[in-house]
């Protein structure tokens, strides 16, 4: 009974061995693997610090694009601005200039040519032959609203050239990149 006991005895032993040969092994291993995973995270969270260092120098690179653009826009509409006020100023100086004449100065005379087709009625009229100048007196309704139509000419030439040169900007930007 002994011999049983002895056999149960180093059964259990060889058991018990077993589980602490498989507890070092676990054990091992699990450092071995910590070993590998702190290698690895440490890989991961360089490569990830690289990225987000690449990111934000190319998101400076961006920002001072970006000012620098504005910056150029905002030249571009003082510079056009300046030009716009100007003719404005000058056009209300003339028209100043238009409402404080006399009577006589008032009045808005254009020189036309006779077309061919009118000819006749030049003829008729008593006027001068085929080509020739002739004086045309608007009305002082007239004479204002021509005044209108060159203000509204200033303003809208004003206006073309700002947007042309603000397309040839975009245009030298978009082909330099």
């Amino acid at each position: 009974m002994i011999a049983k006991y002895k056999l149960l005895l180093q059964g259990g032993a060889l058991v018990v061995l077993v589980l602490l040969g498989f507890g070092v092994g676990w054990s091992w291993q699990g450092a071995l693997g910590e070993s590998a995973l702190d290698k690895a995270n440490k890989a991961h969270s360089d490569t990830l610090g690289e990225i987000a260092r690449a990111g934000q120098r190319q998101l400076q690179d961006q920002q001072a694009l970006l000012i620098a653009e504005r910056e150029r826009m905002q030249a571009l509409d003082t510079k056009h601005n300046g030009e716009l006020e100007d003719a404005k100023q000058e056009n209300e100086r003339l028209e100043r200039l238009y409402s404080g004449a006399d009577d006589e100065r008032k009045r808005l005379r254009i020189a036309v040519k006779v077309a061919r087709a009118d000819a006749v009625v030049s003829e008729t009229t008593g006027g001068s032959s085929m080509g020739d100048v002739a004086a045309l007196e608007l009305s002082p309704e007239a004479g204002r609203a021509v005044w209108d139509i060159r203000k509204g000419m200033i303003e809208d030439q004003a206006k073309l050239r700002y947007f042309q040169e603000l397309e040839r900007e975009r245009q030298r930007q978009s082909n330099g990149q």
